[in-house]
């Protein structure tokens, strides 16, 4: 019998609590960090950028990949044997809530992380720091809509247009850019987190030709070619720039906002095997530069003003990313409070032609 995400999170409230007073907190000194990620470029980027700043303080990172429902499934398992899977985590914004509430989190010490204390307060919660963002609009092929007389998309329901029937791709319930994606398609029809009913209803009339779960291969559709406009994260249309693909990002309304941000968590599990590394590599990623580069590697936005400052006068983010601090306050985030997830996954499975 599979076990939902959310059904898992409450069996292990019922758990021993014992591993969590168990992990002991190691010497940052002569430390091997495990840190639960997801793979390709995004580790590369957090291996040269966050990483590497470590050695000399003596601390190795291992890196446990995979995206985080999977990774999350590894800690609850672990946790099982009275075992740690790891010690920090990435995860989502949407399973944060449950994971504290499940005593899988620890308290977040910000007497250990000095750099956080620069951050904004939405980078900031009592059982996780948002040290980047990625912003969701529509990216779209400039040449390939031009071709076909095709104005760029300003709304997601703006994606119905018969022109681009067969080169559209919608993300999968899968991949994290489907969230905001999904409530931005709710808010345009009468909707928001509460009423999801209206988004099934525009995914079929959008009659995407991919649903995609992986970003890698609709990069490479995208860079062939074949899919002219998707909801998506703009980081990728930073990289597909760089790669020379012509593409363009609207920002679409959610309200009186524009712009969706993602915000990507990081976890100290609760008792981890060496927490003082743990809070030195959450801290290191708040280190202004640090930030830029990497932000710079994965087209994700920095929570440090100084960061995002610099980022700006990249040319390949010009025009593509937001990151003035008025623009970051009138972005849209989800309410995960007021949203079902596990009413909208039903109703996903049931009623969206695939």
């Amino acid at each position: 019998m599979k076990i939902s995400r959310r059904s898992a999170l409450k069996m292990t409230l019922s758990l021993p609590v014992a591993v969590a007073a168990a992990g002991s907190s190691a010497s940052a000194q002569d430390a091997t960090l495990r840190v639960a990620t997801w793979g390709g470029s995004w580790k590369d980027a957090i291996d040269k950028n966050i990483a590497s700043r470590l050695v000399t303080r003596g601390i190795k990172v291992d890196y446990v990949l995979g995206n985080p429902d999977d990774n999350l499934a590894k800690l609850i398992a672990a946790r099982r044997q009275n075992q740690v899977a790891f010690d920090v985590m990435e995860g989502h914004p949407y399973f944060t809530a449950q994971m504290s509430k499940a005593g899988l989190l620890d308290a977040m010490n910000l007497e250990k992380m000095p750099n956080v204390k620069a951050a904004p307060k939405w980078a900031v919660g009592p059982t996780h720091t948002f040290a980047v963002t990625v912003e969701d609009g529509i990216i779209y092929n400039r040449t390939k809509l031009a071709e076909a007389g095709i104005e760029p998309p300003k709304r997601y329901s703006e994606l119905t247009n018969p022109k681009l029937r067969g080169h559209v791709a919608f993300p999968d319930i899968s991949n994290a850019q489907h969230w905001n994606a999904i409530v931005g398609l709710a808010y345009e029809n009468g909707g928001n987190e509460d009423n999801l009913d209206a988004a099934a209803k525009m995914v079929n009339e959008i009659a995407p030709n991919y649903f995609f779960s992986a970003s890698t291969e609709l990069a490479t559709k995208m860079g062939a070619g074949d899919i002219w406009a998707v909801p998506w994260h703009s980081g990728w249309a930073v990289r597909l720039r760089r790669a020379g693909v012509p593409v363009g990002v609207s920002y679409t309304k959610f309200g009186d906002k524009t712009g969706a941000l993602w915000p990507v968590p990081q976890f100290v599990v609760k008792g981890a095997q060496n927490a003082d590394a743990a809070y030195a590599f959450i801290d290191t990623m708040f280190n202004a530069e640090a930030q830029y580069e990497y932000g710079k590697a994965t087209g994700s936005v920095p929570s440090i003003g100084a960061a995002r400052a610099k980022l700006a006068d990249d040319p390949d983010v010009k025009d593509l990313l937001f990151v003035a601090d008025a623009d970051m306050d009138r972005a849209f985030q989800i309410d995960w409070s007021r949203l079902d997830e596990k009413k909208w996954r039903d109703t996903w499975t049931r009623q969206v032609k695939r």
